[in-house]
């Protein structure tokens, strides 16, 4: 998260004490850390949620841009659908490009390589996996989720006192607590108690108050899968897609 970078300088070093193949640095100002990436041999991505960050990435030296649209799970821009991002960001960079936000079958993965896309970042799908080091109850809260049962919002950041910038709020199952606090922000910053519930609603896995975050491809979730298996079935059935299509 390229906002809290400038107070964390350790999160930056762990990263790259790591020596990873790619580090993702979004969320603010990235530039500088992709510089310094860029310096130490690292690659870089960021997330983009219009087309002038399209811009300002692919300027500053990007290896990867990962367009992530309105319908993604977690923080991000709530600006523009995925599809139309994907199609305007492609036409005005050089970088690979990978589509973020809403992709949960091989539908979604097929129609984004189809339009361009060097492939596809999933977050949501893979919400119901063990891997996920979820409660039963979280992925139980997913599998019965639709897609029209998410909200981006900033309550669950005000609720923690996380200072996410303005502008980058996060998509979540909607529930009790958002209810009760979406519209009256200012009142939950000041109120302890408020702080109070949610944090005992985390320790204890309370999700009418505490949150679970996901994408509108929530709603694709059908079974508890590894997540090896959510990622052969996806990149399967892309593949018979794009060939049926490709000798019809």
């Amino acid at each position: 998260m390229a906002w809290a970078l400038a107070d964390r300088p350790d999160q930056f070093r762990a990263a790259v004490e790591a020596e990873p193949a790619l580090v993702s640095v979004s969320f603010g100002a990235f530039e500088p850390w992709v510089e310094r990436l860029h310096t130490l041999g690292i690659p870089a991505t960021t997330q983009i949620g219009d087309t002038e960050e399209a811009r300002v990435a692919a300027g500053c030296g990007v290896d990867l841009l990962v367009a992530r649209g309105s319908e993604g799970g977690g923080h991000g821009r709530d600006r523009v659908a995925t599809l139309p991002l994907l199609q305007s960001v492609l036409d005005i960079v050089d970088v690979p490009v990978v589509a973020a936000g809403g992709i949960g079958t091989g539908r979604g993965f097929a129609a984004v390589l189809a339009a361009g896309a060097a492939g596809a970042w999933v977050g949501t799908a893979l919400l119901a996996s063990p891997e996920v080091l979820s409660s039963s109850s979280a992925r139980a809260r997913a599998l019965a989720a639709s897609e029209t049962d998410t909200r981006c919002t900033s309550v669950f950041d005000v609720a923690q006192g996380i200072g996410w910038p303005p502008g980058y709020p996060g998509r979540a199952l909607a529930n009790d607590f958002w209810r009760r606090w979406s519209g009256r922000e200012d009142e939950l910053a000041a109120s302890a108690d408020a702080a109070e519930q949610f944090a005992a609603a985390r320790r204890s896995g309370d999700y009418d108050v505490a949150y679970i975050y996901a994408g509108q491809g929530v709603g694709l979730l059908r079974a508890e899968r590894s997540a090896a298996t959510v990622v052969a079935t996806i990149a399967a059935e892309a593949e018979a897609l794009l060939t049926r299509w490709a000798t019809a």
